[in-house]
């Protein structure tokens, strides 16, 4: 909760301080200046919230191999002739390949699935906040 709390502080903190320094360059262009104040305030946002994803990671499952990075750590340790695979389960493995890489996308905010509603909060929470 706290480090939610820091995170939404950053967020907003950075979004106005950029949004004040940009007003007298873009003060007849609104859109741009909330585009780039969201811009930074993402990259501030984001420099801060990685290092205490890790930490929320290593204290929820240590040291163990269940983190996504220690995923493709094993992924490319592994030494598997391809043409040793039977092609059911070579197919088999792509499709779950494409289902996760579909999963990921959706996570990361590629996708739809809700992504209009984010960016209307977004839009609003801006306008909100700004002169």
């Amino acid at each position: 909760m706290i480090v939610n709390a820091a995170l939404g502080t950053v967020l907003w903190s950075a979004y106005g301080e950029t949004n004040n320094g940009l007003d007298p360059y873009f003060s007849d262009y609104a859109l741009t200046n909330a585009a780039i104040s969201g811009a930074v305030a993402g990259a501030c946002q984001a420099l801060v919230a990685a290092p205490a994803e890790n930490v929320r990671i290593l204290l929820e499952h240590g040291f163990g191999g269940h983190s996504w990075s220690c995923a493709w750590k094993e992924v490319f340790r592994q030494k598997v002739d391809p043409s040793t695979i039977p092609k059911a389960e070579s197919l088999n493995e792509i499709r779950q390949l494409r289902s996760w890489f579909h999963d990921v996308g959706q996570m990361a905010g590629r996708g739809w699935d809700g992504g209009g509603g984010g960016l209307w909060k977004g839009h609003c929470g801006s306008v909100r906040y700004t002169k």
